[in-house]
């Protein structure tokens, strides 16, 4: 298996149950509550090591309690830490609304704590990893990394996750192989379907790999050659989309790291997203 470089963000996520999305000022009461370790970054750095890779996450986790879960958390999950940057602070927070109904997921996100800074990562050894991988945040820092990872990799590849609109994240494409765009993002840009959206960034950006996720419909990618595949998505009973992105991008990279072309990579991780939609948690995808 691969040696995996995941960066990014690592958070607290507390998700309450709840049978219907509420209303403006109502007053209701949580079927379910539980705590767990979330983040894209963590989140892909968790089911890739299920997946029995090596796997290093890099990021900020703060010197309080809940960092310590955090940590202790992904360490139980086989996730290294060891290019992990300690800093005092509160952890960040996400509040999931879970409805029951539909399994739509509502995020409230609290940060405080600093984002990683280049000169964190730079000190990094990164020609020692298999394939590298960035969470989409901290747009100047971020460019100092990619730059600093393409001065000391040979040809590993590097992918992008660009789930937010963040000026100047774009503009970074050019330095990656692989770019991993949600549905949202795509609609966000005035786009209402993916293979037009994944022809227009190309030309834009240059022929690099590309994939769009597109809910129910399954997600499409684009190769270099401006080849556009799409998996649909299978039928599944909805209870639960926490999570379902960042299954869909480990278990691509993890498709890719193996030797599955771009087209049964992309089956695949449409796959494996689906399965996660149709549970709750993300029991299964881990490491007991």
């Amino acid at each position: 298996m691969s040696f995996i470089l995941i960066t990014g963000n690592a958070t607290l996520d507390i998700v309450n149950v709840v049978d219907h999305y509420p209303h403006e000022d109502e007053e209701m009461r949580a079927l379910q509550q539980w705590t767990e370790t979330g983040g894209n970054a963590a989140n892909m750095a968790q089911v890739l090591a299920a997946h029995l890779h090596r796997c290093d996450f890099v990021g900020v986790i703060a010197d309080d309690a809940d960092g310590q879960r955090i940590a202790t958390r992904l360490a139980e999950k086989s996730v290294g830490l060891d290019h992990v940057r300690h800093l005092p602070g509160l952890s960040p927070v996400s509040y999931v609304t879970l409805n029951q109904k539909n399994g739509s997921r509502t995020i409230v996100h609290h940060r405080e704590l600093a984002e990683l800074s280049a000169e964190d990562f730079c000190g990094i050894p990164v020609e020692r990893y298999d394939w590298l991988h960035f969470e989409g945040r901290n747009v100047a820092e971020l460019s100092k990394m990619l730059a600093y990872a393409r001065e000391n990799i040979f040809d590993q590849p590097i992918s992008l996750e660009i789930e937010k609109v963040r000026d100047g994240l774009e503009d970074l494409i050019e330095q990656v192989d692989l770019v991993m765009f949600p549905r949202a993002y795509a609609q966000a840009q005035g786009f209402v379907d993916a293979e037009s959206f994944l022809r227009d960034r190309q030309e834009k950006h240059g022929k690099v790999w590309m994939t769009c996720t597109w809910g129910a419909a399954g997600a499409w990618a684009i190769d270099q050659l401006g080849v556009v595949f799409h998996a649909p998505a299978l039928p599944v009973n909805v209870v639960d989309t926490l999570g379902a992105g960042d299954v869909f991008n480990a278990c691509l990279v993890h498709a890719l790291a193996t030797g599955q072309l771009l087209e049964e990579a992309l089956r695949h991780a449409v796959k494996m997203a689906g399965r996660k939609v149709s549970q709750q948690g993300l029991g299964g995808f881990l490491l007991p």
